[in-house]
């Protein structure tokens, strides 16, 4: 199986961007246009971008793996490649810094699969530049939490 791996560094304490990448409704402002699930292991997730004259598209998933502030694990149910994962590994890199490391995952050893492999490693590169924006732009992002 293969990977693609990508560090990214943020001018942001931990905390908030770990906030800001497991509090389901702060997805719906960076990720996607609609997001269910709360991170809970064996929990279920579904993403949904809405595409315009495309149509919409929605992927599933399940939490596999969480460790606050330092790990999460999602596995899609109904990736076109297989059994793919996500795994976001956090770190403090400094005092207010952080790095995010994504790892997606899971993809048979086939070139045929190299579209999937590459659309994921941009994918991700475009939404973490959507995600400093919004860090940028929302110094305090707990308004969107829906109080529990």
């Amino acid at each position: 199986m293969r990977e693609t791996r990508s560090v990214f560094d943020f001018n942001e304490p931990i905390e908030r961007l770990w906030s800001a990448i497991t509090v389901y409704e702060v997805l719906t402002h960076w990720l996607a246009d609609e997001v269910r699930g709360r991170p809970k292991e064996g929990g279920d997730f579904s993403w949904t971008w809405k595409l315009g004259i495309e149509g919409d598209f929605t992927t599933h998933g399940t939490y596999k793996k969480i460790v606050p502030g330092k790990e999460l694990i999602m596995e899609w149910k109904d990736h076109p490649a297989g059994d793919i994962f996500l795994q976001l590994l956090f770190e403090s890199a400094a005092p207010g810094k952080s790095r995010l490391t994504v790892v997606n995952g899971g993809y048979p050893n086939s070139d045929a699969f190299d579209v999937w492999m590459n659309g994921a490693k941009e994918g991700w590169e475009e939404q973490v530049t959507h995600l400093v924006s919004f860090l940028k732009e929302n110094p305090d992002f707990t308004k969107f939490a829906k109080k529990t």
